[in-house]
């Protein structure tokens, strides 16, 4: 039976008992989540959507706040519904909009149907991360020949502050709304990811893993990791780090000999394509949820990364997002909403093609 089926009458109603009028609505919070709607304005798309939900709640837009209010507690579940089906779709287009997620993350979204499994070569290290609220934990094994594995999924949630009667009445946007959702799930995944792989690099080995300053007495350390992640993986590799990160080994080039072209590139973006021969790729940073003074992503650390293996990390999502409005009188005097958004994933690691780090030491 399609969801739409099992709205009641008055939903029903509302998109005037045609199941393509509600997959219409749905597409067009979709396109209106990543900016790509057509032949409408945002502004259109945002009245829209406001009359759409307006409507399922009884209301409309001479309703009084406190009727918007008495139908938002009536239908709370009903409008939390259609947002989580944005919500589900803009996490996984937005993580794979990063280009370390394009290059070395694996995703499985078991709402399509994909299988919790993942095989494994012979003489894999599988380092698999559980997340639990702040606390990062990698449990480690051994794999034998031809193994599969599944990567434990755990819920994850995070609490959104905002006045939801203000989206109803026009007065706040419904793209910032998800907006602000997505970009808490992305900034946490992000974070997630990396440090199991900076959790992972730190068990390779002296050969593969680096703990000093990087200058000028050991650039050719760096080289040779390079040179080695090379021919271990018979691939290309890139040397990736955020803009921090990456300035050391900006510095590392003397540009007397460069041509007037780099030189420029050098003095207008503070940056190098290439760093003898080998491609440089920033890594987006950011600062960690209601906290600027941590940065999302460590700045003192490079990922020596071949091109073109199979992706390492393995991101599941089980597209299970849940929504639900926290508020009392006793919790905001003010009558404005807690919404708390979850969503169920987990990450795996697979350690099976070499890569180097380098954790950069101040000198």
């Amino acid at each position: 039976m399609s969801k739409f089926m099992q709205f009641d009458l008055n939903v029903k109603n509302v998109f005037e008992n045609d199941e393509s009028n509600y997959d219409s609505f749905n597409k067009l919070m979709l396109d209106y989540s990543h900016n790509m709607l057509d032949g409408i304005s945002a502004r259109e798309a945002n009245d829209k959507i406001v009359e759409i939900f307006r409507g399922i709640i009884g209301c409309d837009e001479k309703s009084t706040k406190a009727e918007i209010r008495r139908g938002i507690r009536r239908n709370q579940a009903l409008i939390f519904d259609l947002i989580e089906v944005v919500i589900d779709d803009a996490l996984i287009s937005g993580w794979q909009d990063n280009p370390f997620f394009r290059e070395f993350v694996e995703v499985k979204n078991l709402a399509l149907h994909d299988k919790n499994e993942f095989y494994v070569p012979d003489n894999s290290v599988l380092s698999v991360m559980k997340v639990s609220g702040n606390h990062h934990d990698l449990i480690r094994q051994r794999l034998g020949a031809g193994k599969t594995f599944s990567v434990e999924t755990s819920w994850y949630g995070i609490k959104v502050y905002a006045e939801f009667e203000r989206l109803l009445t026009g007065l706040e946007d419904f793209g910032a709304l998800v907006g602000k959702i997505t970009e808490a799930f992305d900034r946490y995944v992000n974070q997630a990811l990396y440090e199991a792989l900076i959790g992972v690099g730190s068990t390779l080995g002296s050969q593969w893993y680096k703990t000093t300053a990087l200058n000028d007495t050991t650039k050719e350390t760096l080289r040779t990791l390079c040179m080695d992640v090379s021919m271990a993986t018979n691939r290309e590799v890139v040397i990736m780090g955020t803009y921090g990160a990456l300035s050391k080994v900006y510095d590392l080039t003397n540009v007397s000999w460069a041509s007037s072209e780099m030189k420029n590139e050098k003095y207008t973006t503070g940056r190098f394509g290439y760093w003898e021969g080998i491609r440089l790729v920033e890594l987006k940073q950011g600062f960690k949820l209601n906290d600027t003074t941590q940065y999302l992503v460590a700045n003192d650390v490079l990922f020596i990364m071949p091109v073109g293996v199979e992706p390492m990390i393995k991101l599941v999502y089980e597209g299970d997002t849940q929504m639900y409005q926290v508020q009392d009188a006793g919790t905001h005097m003010d009558m404005t909403y807690d919404y708390e958004v979850m969503t169920k994933m987990g990450v795996g690691v697979i350690t099976n093609q070499k890569f180097g780090m380098w954790k950069i030491l101040s000198a």
